[in-house]
């Protein structure tokens, strides 16, 4: 009996290193038969845990699937025009010649959103809601660099879609049999997209085949590692927010990107001819002694 016990504790610390020690051991002895039974059961804490475990597997499958019409919620920060707030540039676009920003008050609901997501979609009962037919539209959940994150689809081409994770503002195409997307549930779909679209105001980049050049965009990156930035609302024009932003010693960057030759200032002019307005965008090359040069 003593050999078996022995034996059976290294198989299931073999079968279950993790969980090993929140095993207890006992035996119990038949009074006439003579036989000597080993049990073994959960500790009253490992068994609280695994309850508390179980009960939130629970709350956030039994929400359910979020409708067909579902769509992420904008950011409440895309339409405060009229106070500087912080935050993180998490996301260059090159093609869309934006950047994407997540409000640094919001940065502890992004951290419990990823760890509601990790939770219930690394767990195998969330095979259940695994997407076997991808549809452009769909809002589902997906994994960026091994992290489960919210993800909507863009495109869908039929080896090749077009997704676009909301929270980090990374948009990707990928192919489809190379990605696990699993349908969103209502417990992680209440807050608003996490990454704000935005541009920097007052300039334009000098493009690359109409894409923002590569030394612009490493240059954008760069700088994007010195956040958390204090952003200046200008105004919100087409989901797209214009902003300012400043570092920590108050260099503005929209500033620093013209400075470095990768972008120019642009300035916009209206009037009215025959009673109607008119806007005109003037390109400013230099400025010499107070005086502004454009074309």
């Amino acid at each position: 009996t003593k050999f078996s016990k022995s034996l059976l504790q290294e198989l299931i610390q073999l079968a279950l290193p993790n969980t090993y020690k929140n095993f207890t051991w006992s035996t119990i002895e038949g009074n006439k038969s003579g036989t000597v039974d080993n049990v073994i059961r959960l500790s009253d804490e490992a068994d609280a845990e695994e309850r508390q475990y179980q009960l939130m597997l629970q709350d956030i499958g039994s929400s359910g699937v979020v409708s067909v019409d579902f769509h992420y919620e904008e950011n409440p920060f895309l339409f405060t025009n009229n106070e500087i707030w912080i935050g993180f540039v998490s996301n260059i676009d090159r093609h869309k010649h934006a950047i994407y920003i997540q409000p640094d008050c919001m940065m502890s609901c992004m951290d419990t959103l990823t760890q509601q997501l990790d939770f219930y979609y690394s767990d195998p009962v969330s095979e259940t809601f695994t997407v076997h037919k991808v549809a452009a539209g769909l809002p589902c959940v997906s994994k960026y660099e091994e992290v489960y994150h919210r993800v909507y689809i863009k495109e869908n081409h039929l080896s090749k879609c077009v997704i676009i994770y909301v929270d980090l503002g990374i948009t990707e195409e990928v192919q489809v049999d190379e990605v696990q997307f699993k349908y969103l549930l209502k417990y992680c779909a209440t807050l608003p997209a996490l990454a704000i679209p935005c541009r920097l105001a007052g300039i334009e980049y000098k493009l690359n085949n109409h894409e923002m050049a590569l030394e612009t965009y490493k240059e954008l990156n760069d700088l994007r590692q010195t956040g958390p930035f204090y952003i200046e609302p200008c105004e919100a024009s087409n989901g797209t927010l214009l902003v300012k932003l400043y570092d920590v010693d108050e260099s503005c960057l929209n500033d620093i990107i013209v400075e470095k030759g990768l972008a120019v200032f642009i300035l916009y002019m209206s009037r009215f001819i025959n009673n109607q307005l008119y806007f005109s965008v003037f390109f400013i090359i230099s400025t010499y002694n107070d005086t502004i040069y454009y074309k």
